[in-house]
């Protein structure tokens, strides 16, 4: 049986390569240009999810390999992103506006929901091709989980909504969801620490035999007269 995957997640799927394939500083480029609409501590938060990226995700990292070949590891988006929070409160939704920037630096489309979503969607569209940002109704939020082809779930929420949650996510068929929580929605100490961009990504590596013809079966062949 064909499974028909909501409209928003075909939507994302469709621009989520080209989103990726700008690269850290492209989509910075894109991104900086919505800060002003925001108001200051979300605008701070967003302004220090992407400088953290820069930091941490943006550059190549090249290694050697034993045989001489040249390793390449750098980072790529997981796929559609659902961005929400179940609290309420001007501090949930700075949490929430630095859930989206973090996603979308991350090289990942994204998916909020609901009229604060809709709010950060406007102030974020006009300068990211369309596509990378969409918005469902809360009534779609629950179809939207079930989707297969749901990369991740961002969420601010309790403990116990959290934990309900990932079991939820656990059950499901297909690509393995993951769930990103935030449950401290005073002090945002998740969303807060340089290591949560790292939940939004997935490591590439590219292989690249630099050795001269043979050389790798020589080295090969050297290390198999110690056996």
């Amino acid at each position: 049986m064909t499974i028909v995957q909501p409209i928003q997640i075909q939507v994302a799927q469709g621009i989520f390569e080209a989103w990726d394939t700008l690269g850290v500083s492209g989509r910075a480029e894109k991104l900086e240009k919505a800060l002003a609409a925001f108001a200051t501590a979300e605008r701070n938060m967003a302004a220090w999810q992407m400088s953290n990226a820069k930091q941490a995700i943006a550059e190549t990292r090249v290694l050697p390999g034993p045989t001489g070949e040249r390793n390449e590891l750098s980072n790529q988006g997981r796929g559609p992103f659902l961005c929400l929070s179940l609290i309420d409160g001007e501090n949930a939704k700075v949490g929430l506006v630095g859930q989206v920037f973090t996603a979308l630096i991350a090289g990942n489309p994204v998916i909020t929901v609901g009229p604060v979503g809709q709010d950060i969607m406007d102030m974020i569209s006009p300068y990211v091709p369309e596509g990378v940002v969409q918005n469902i109704a809360e009534s779609a939020q629950d179809s939207l989980i079930e989707a297969d082809h749901l990369a991740g779930v961002a969420v601010i929420c309790s403990s116990e909504e959290a934990q309900q949650l990932n079991v939820r996510l656990a059950a499901k068929a297909g690509l393995i969801c993951q769930l990103i929580e935030e449950t401290d929605a005073d002090t945002l100490s998740t969303i807060a620490k340089p290591h949560y961009l790292l939940r939004f990504v997935t490591e590439r590596t590219v292989s690249n035999n630099t050795t001269a013809i043979g050389g790798n079966a020589t080295l090969l062949a050297l290390g198999s007269m110690n056996d």
